[in-house]
């Protein structure tokens, strides 16, 4: 396996549309009550993505192992409150391996890269919302040196 690390373009739109109906799908099977399966199959991939690869301001990245898609990386610069000591922070939207990958690393080659694109940046400061069921990435930023310091809590009331 000889996975490189890329800037994505256009044309890997495909691939990181497959990915990530297959991710989001898999989030809306276990969080029901937050997401609706069919309109996640129905996202238009190409348009939330549109502005990612025309902005200075975001970067996705690409994992291949040769020609073959190993998986991606979204993350956006954003601005939180003035309060925090580093309210300008790189938020990390979406993470995806292809299954046949998982488990080989290329989640904290990804995470690497962004963390470069950070520093390039000036930003001192990463962020990821991760599911409570994704022990898997959860395992990957710990290792990557991350922790959570607080938690988001959902209830859906009728």
């Amino acid at each position: 396996m000889n996975i490189v690390i890329r800037k994505a373009v256009p044309e890997d739109l495909p691939a990181i549309k497959a990915g990530l109906i297959d991710s989001w799908t898999e989030h809306a099977r276990k969080e029901p009550d937050l997401l609706d399966e069919e309109d996640m199959r129905n996202v238009n991939v190409e348009s939330y993505y549109k502005d990612a690869f025309e902005s200075d301001e975001s970067i996705i990245l690409v994992a291949e192992d040769g020609n073959n898609f190993a998986g991606i990386i979204r993350a956006d610069i954003s601005e939180i409150p003035h309060f925090y000591k580093h309210n300008k922070i790189l938020y990390l939207d979406d993470v995806y391996v292809s299954p046949k990958y998982r488990g080989h690393g290329i989640v904290g080659k990804l995470i690497s890269e962004v963390e470069t694109f950070a520093k390039e940046r000036g930003i001192n400061r990463i962020q990821a919302r991760v599911y409570t069921y994704n022990s898997a990435m959860q395992k990957a930023l710990t290792r990557a040196g991350y922790h959570a310091p607080h938690s988001t809590w959902d209830k859906v009331i009728q």
